[in-house]
C-alpha cells in the first residue's frame, strides 16, 4: 500500500446466539479436550481394574458413577457456554445486536459501532489478532476479545485487503492465513 492509499473496509453483521456459541466453542475446544482427557484417566483405570479382577457385573453397575459423571461434567461445561451465549444475546437491546466495523489503512485504529454507540480502538491497544476459517478474533487483552465474521464483509475481495491492513498495522501480532 502506498502512503496515499485510502483503503476502507466495512464489516456489518448482527450478533446471534448460534455464531457466538460456535466461536466460543471453537476457542474453548482445547480446554474441553483436556477435560475429556482428564476424565478418561479414571474411566480407563477403573474399567481396567474391574476387568482385571473379573468383576464385569460390578463394572456395569458402577459405570454411571465413574463413567457418566466425569463425561457429564465435561458436557456441562458445553451447556454452560451455550447458556452464557444465549443470555448475552438475549440481554442485548435490539439496537446493539447490529455491529459495524470500519477499518481504514491510513488511520491509527479502527471504528466500532453498536447501535447508537461508537468507539475507536487504536492498533497499539490490540494484543493480537487470529484468523479462523469463519471469522477473525481481535484480542484487546487476555480477557476481552471481539470477533469479525467473514460473512459480514460486504465483498469477499475485502478479506485479503483486510489481511494486508492487519499485517501492516500489527506485524507479528497478526496470525493470519496466507492470501
Amino acid at each position: 500500500m502506498s502512503a496515499n492509499d485510502t483503503t476502507s473496509i466495512q464489516v456489518d453483521f448482527e450478533v446471534n446466539r448460534r455464531d457466538l456459541f460456535r466461536m466460543n466453542l471453537d476457542l474453548a475446544k482445547w480446554r474441553i479436550l483436556l477435560g475429556l482427557a482428564v476424565a478418561a484417566i479414571p474411566i480407563v483405570g477403573l474399567s481396567y481394574f474391574f476387568v482385571l479382577i473379573d468383576e464385569k457385573k460390578i463394572l456395569l453397575q458402577l459405570s454411571p458413577l465413574f463413567i457418566g459423571l466425569p463425561l457429564a461434567s465435561v458436557g456441562g461445561q458445553i451447556l454452560r457456554l451455550h447458556a452464557i451465549c444465549r443470555k448475552f444475546v438475549r440481554g442485548l437491546p435490539e439496537s446493539q445486536r447490529r455491529v459495524q466495523y470500519r477499518f481504514q489503512s491510513e488511520t491509527d485504529g479502527y471504528d466500532v459501532t453498536y447501535g447508537n454507540s461508537f468507539s475507536h480502538v487504536a492498533w497499539q491497544d490490540i494484543l493480537k489478532v487470529e484468523e479462523k476459517p469463519a471469522y477473525f478474533v481481535l484480542y484487546l487483552n487476555r480477557i476481552e476479545a471481539g470477533f469479525v465474521p467473514k460473512q459480514g464483509f460486504h465483498q469477499s475481495a475485502d478479506i485479503p485487503v483486510f489481511r494486508r491492513i492487519l499485517s501492516a498495522k500489527l506485524g507479528l501480532k497478526a496470525k493470519l492465513f496466507p492470501n
